[in-house]
């Protein structure tokens, strides 16, 4: 992932593109594009925040679920076994069901991190994306303490939804329960994402804190949360997978580059 290479905005040329175009083979060609890139290159596209919920929000909801997976690296055998559902649900989902069980559309909201209206309306509106609903569904979430996270961490293969009852402990400010993902399906790095409704105090004593508590973690990022507003914020304690430092590493500088978002080494 060299960031000199003349291709390298490609990514974002293509979205660009797609969002732009009258005419329907160069919209087909940029589809396509961005459906067959892998999550690397997406990360590229996800620089920009606008241009990323512009391609969220485009009016093709199986483009949207196709984009939503293939950002996290999520296969259709991870979300069958997240959400724990046949094969044919899974591939449905991604691919020929309008209307998913609600309680498939709730947890694959969960799982990538978007409200549930984009998973079934062409044009939802955004008034109703500030409260995570999709998150209080029965079995989209799970309930836990802050304290109990690092231990869950082992039970997740690709990514889970939690409902945060004790926010305080950590996070000053968030006077009522909070929402978080561990997010373990990409290859080479690994976070447990927090989402927040102020900017983190990231204080000495609070990363020694966070570095007891998830060992595994090498840094901490502090990035606008997809589709809300700027004071949404998501917080990530980010490490990187077994024997995968260097490919961590080139994914990171892609990270840093992120408008409105912090990177800060423990």
């Amino acid at each position: 992932m060299n960031i000199k290479d003349e291709f390298w905005d490609q990514p974002v040329r293509k979205a660009q593109e797609l969002l732009n175009t009258t005419d329907n083979k160069s919209r087909s060609e940029c589809r396509s594009y961005i459906l067959d890139a892998n999550y690397r290159l997406l990360f590229r596209i996800q620089i920009y925040k606008s241009l990323w919920e512009q391609l969220l929000l485009y009016p093709d909801i199986f483009f949207r679920r196709q984009l939503y997976a293939k950002s996290f690296g999520l296969s259709q055998q991870m979300i069958k076994e997240e959400i724990g559902v046949a094969s044919g649900t899974a591939h449905n989902l991604l691919n020929a069901t309008q209307e998913p069980p609600l309680s498939v559309v709730h947890s694959y909201a969960v799982m990538c991190n978007v409200p549930w209206q984009t998973i079934v309306e062409e044009n939802p509106d955004k008034k109703y994306f500030s409260t995570p609903t999709e998150y209080w569904f029965n079995g989209a979430s799970v309930e836990k303490r802050i304290d109990e996270l690092n231990e869950e961490r082992n039970q997740v293969q690709s990514i889970r939804g939690y409902w945060i009852i004790d926010p305080l402990s950590l996070f000053e400010g968030e006077n009522r329960p909070i929402t978080a993902r561990w997010v373990r399906s990409y290859p080479e790095i690994e976070y447990l994402e927090f989402h927040l409704n102020h900017e983190p105090s990231l204080y000495p004593q609070k990363r020694t804190n966070i570095k007891k508590m998830f060992p595994f973690a090498t840094h901490l990022v502090t990035t606008y949360t997809p589709l809300q507003p700027l004071h949404k914020r998501s917080f990530w304690i980010v490490g990187p997978k077994q024997k995968k430092q260097t490919a961590y590493e080139e994914l990171l500088k892609v990270i840093e580059k992120r408008q409105y978002t912090d990177v800060t080494s423990l």
